[in-house]
């Protein structure tokens, strides 16, 4: 390539930088913990965020899992009369998780954008049945009631203005069906309704203990795994069957 090619390039790189730096000005948050581990106790827990954001602004703070496809099927009636299993329907770029938690102040039009709403841009559905805009809904609804997609997921406080910037604290109470990967908890500062900065930080869940083993053995030892499960299932029934044999014996 020629020199004055990769001058050209360096200099069109160094002018954009400038630009990137401004739309995360006077954004900056930590999270804590930065690691969940998710033992046999392991029953949800809550995730504390703090950070400042521009003067005047509003905060949305999100905790955003790894986008996964999910695989379901659509229900529907067959005759008019049996409810039953019709059509495969695949939702891709969908978040495992996706917690969003707002300042008091934070207007109803931001939290349809940036909110469980606005995920309806990003997800893409693949059906037979041409209505996807229903089918969205419906999945979007049936994650919430799984407690997975939440806009009310925690509490958010604002101190007053300091200067160009002001301070926030968000709570964000995690689910008890988180499962293991990367997350992106973020910061998104909102002024007169719109997108004055945002940050980003990592977050991490794993299995330790109890069901770490349990992973272990299912996804790299399935043999191993199936006999355990057969053997599990077999002393099970026969602690029943002793039981119903003693309260019997007893009704006598």
């Amino acid at each position: 390539m020629p020199r004055f090619c990769i001058a050209l390039v360096l200099c069109s790189l160094l002018a954009a930088v400038p630009a990137l730096a401004d739309t995360a000005a006077g954004v900056t948050l930590a999270a804590s913990p930065q690691a969940i581990a998710i033992d046999s106790l392991y029953d949800g827990m809550d995730l504390t965020v703090t950070g400042t954001i521009p003067a005047a602004s509003q905060v949305v703070v999100r905790l955003v899992g790894e986008p996964t496809t999910v695989h379901m099927k659509e229900k529907g009636k067959v005759f008019g009369l049996l409810w039953m299993n019709l059509a495969k329907v695949t939702f891709e770029n969908a978040p495992k998780v996706f917690l969003v938690a707002a300042s008091p102040e934070t207007s109803g039009e931001t939290l349809a954008h940036l909110g469980v709403p606005g995920l309806a841009d990003r997800i893409k559905v693949t059906t037979k049945d041409g209505a996807t805009s229903a089918l969205v809904a419906e999945f979007l609804k049936y994650q919430k009631a799984e407690n997975l997609y939440r806009e009310q997921a925690g509490e958010v406080t604002l101190t007053a203005d300091a200067g160009e910037t002001r301070t926030f604290r968000a709570v964000l109470h995690i689910p008890s069906r988180l499962s293991p990967g990367a997350y992106t908890i973020e910061a998104i500062a909102v002024k007169n309704g719109v997108v004055a900065g945002q940050g980003a930080t990592a977050m991490t869940a794993s299995f330790v203990g109890g069901p770490a083993f349990l992973a272990d053995i299912a996804f790299g030892h399935g043999a191993l795994y199936g006999t355990l499960a057969s053997v599990i299932a077999i002393l099970g029934g026969l602690v029943i069957s002793q039981l119903f044999r003693g309260q019997k014996s007893s009704a006598h």
